[in-house]
């Protein structure tokens, strides 16, 4: 723990104060500026406990006093409120995706603006842990030099990665970027980078992304559904998110929507993510040619593109395969909506940038298979900023972690 770190937390005692401290956080990130009065309506506690809490966040340099040009009513009575908000300067995090061929990198500030970012290749179950975590860590101190920022500010680096991810213990118990499982993949980073480490799937950075940055300041509860090379999801429930009772809760990628179906690269079959993953779609188009290795990353990202291009101009072979896959998620979808009502649905990913038949049967897969219908279809975003989101996710997880 740095020195940072330490002055970070010396104000928290006990949980309450904790918890009142992160009330009040959390309500300025949702909201904005807000004067003391206000945060205390908004969270329910007593103006003198604002007033002390907001006096610890205020010397730690979490928070910022900003005057706020008064009312006439306000200028009646003279001194007009002052409005806290959120200081971005008063601590950085680094945020690490690794997906099937690259690992992105990048630096962000409290309020979610990247700073800096850099992209490294890697070639997924081929290259050990230990050489990944070693071209991460030379990218994180160079992209923290190059940014000019003081190293003690940097709160902690947070790594998003597709598979089960044991929280907050940091051990991979499986992930497709790597050949062998039960790896310490946190503790390696841990050590070779000097900072704060903290690695969760991928799914439940781009939830914690929408929870701080996104449509979480808007709706306590939001299903976000990642599509890319496998099928994932985050889940936040009630401004929290939920991770099971295991730490990886909420793989909606392999629950079984065809018993004895396709197979997964879990090794199973059925699962969803056998029929609407970039690799499902690109196994299925095969019949048609060239045929490419749907393991190979950089050969599949290309394929994949020439698949969207394909469908967009009227192949309907191509597009008979975009909608199957948008069916199969769409009724996946359906149940989950089914089981948990959220608000809103946020579908993330780089197939957030799919072929347009991959929507339209999506969206018609939903409105027939969930029980709201047409008339009360849920509220479906799609998120289409790619790296950033991500960036932004490994941000919330060090800010949870480490601010409040």
């Amino acid at each position: 723990m740095n020195q940072h770190d330490q002055r970070l937390g010396r104000h928290i005692p006990d949980p309450v104060r904790a918890q009142n401290r992160k009330a009040i956080v959390d309500c300025l990130r949702r909201r904005g500026a807000a004067a003391r009065i206000e945060l205390s309506e908004q969270i329910g506690i007593s103006p003198a406990t604002v007033t002390i809490i907001t006096s610890e966040l205020l010397e730690d340099g979490v928070i910022r006093e900003e005057p706020a040009a008064p009312d006439r009513n306000e200028a009646a009575r003279g001194r007009p409120r002052t409005r806290l908000e959120l200081n971005p300067d008063a601590g950085y995090a680094v945020g690490i995706k690794i997906s099937m061929h690259q690992a992105a990198v990048s630096l962000t500030d409290l309020s979610g603006d990247i700073l800096g970012a850099e992209t490294i290749p890697v070639r997924a179950n081929r290259d050990a842990p230990e050489w990944i975590a070693d071209i991460c860590v030379q990218q994180v101190q160079k992209i923290i030099a190059d940014s000019a920022i003081d190293p003690a500010l940097v709160l902690g680096v947070g790594i998003g990665i597709p598979g089960y991810v044991e929280y907050p213990s940091g051990l991979v118990r499986w992930a497709p970027v790597f050949s062998e499982r039960d790896v310490p993949f946190k503790e390696i980073v841990e050590q070779r980078s000097g900072f704060r480490t903290f690695i969760d799937n991928d799914a439940n950075m781009t939830a914690l992304a929408e929870k701080w940055f996104g449509v979480g300041r808007t709706f306590p509860t939001v299903l976000v559904v990642t599509v890319e090379h496998g099928v994932g999801m985050g889940l936040v429930v009630n401004e929290k998110l939920y991770r099971g009772a295991h730490g990886f809760g909420a793989e909606f990628g392999h629950t079984k929507i065809v018993v004895g179906g396709a197979l997964c690269r879990c090794g199973q079959r059925g699962c969803i993510e056998a029929y609407a993953s970039d690799y499902a779609i690109a196994r299925e188009a095969n019949i048609l040619g060239p045929s490419v290795d749907t393991d190979d990353p950089i050969a599949l990202q290309n394929r994949m593109r020439q698949l969207i291009r394909q469908a967009d101009d009227g192949d309907e072979a191509v597009i008979s395969i975009f909608e199957r896959a948008g069916t199969m998620l769409g009724t996946g979808i359906a149940n989950l909506v089914d089981i948990l009502d959220p608000p809103v649905v946020v579908l993330s990913g780089a197939r957030a940038q799919s072929a347009r038949a991959f929507f339209s049967s999506l969206r018609d897969a939903m409105e027939a298979n969930s029980l709201l219908g047409a008339d009360q279809t849920v509220d479906l975003r799609i998120d289409s900023g790619g790296d950033e989101v991500w960036a932004r996710g490994a941000a919330a997880l060090v800010l949870e972690e480490t601010l409040i």
